[in-house]
């Protein structure tokens, strides 16, 4: 099996559960995509490590962007003061679905529902019980 898997909003949501995952997974023979948005950092690595997270493979939709040299659109700061390039949105959305396809993953698990809609790859979009608590008391069947 081969495994793609989302930080924010999902591995950092439940981290004991991906952790368990991953592992399974990787002891199995299978392989394990680490596939985020956000810039592939040391730091980042290190947090993925303290979770218990194992991975065969990563890839950063930033730093493909940013080393392809395609034009940004700007800038965008982030509530805790990093400041990076912005992308189109359009191109942005569909680069998880195209490093899915080329590398033959056979689930990739998000929380962002956008991006489903470019996957051919199997797309498990990944709600965490944080995310059912903000949805308070109106009807959940609206946000599913």
């Amino acid at each position: 099996m081969k495994l793609g898997l989302d930080i924010h909003g999902v591995i950092d949501s439940n981290p004991e559960s991906f952790s368990f995952m991953s592992q399974s997974v990787i002891s199995g023979g299978g392989e394990v995509h680490i596939i985020t948005g956000g810039s592939w950092t040391t730091e980042l690595e290190n947090q993925l490590k303290d979770y218990g997270i194992k991975w065969t493979s990563h890839f950063s939709v930033y730093d493909y962007l940013v080393n392809s040299g395609i034009d940004s659109i700007g800038t965008i700061q982030f509530p805790d003061g990093t400041i990076q390039k912005k992308f189109d949105y359009d191109l942005w959305d569909t680069i998880k679905a195209g490093y899915c396809r080329s590398n033959k993953i056979d689930l990739h698990i998000d929380d962002t529902e956008v991006y489903s809609k470019y996957f051919t790859t199997p797309f498990l979009l990944y709600k965490s019980s944080e995310d059912f608590e903000k949805i308070s008391h109106t009807d959940i069947r609206k946000h599913m």
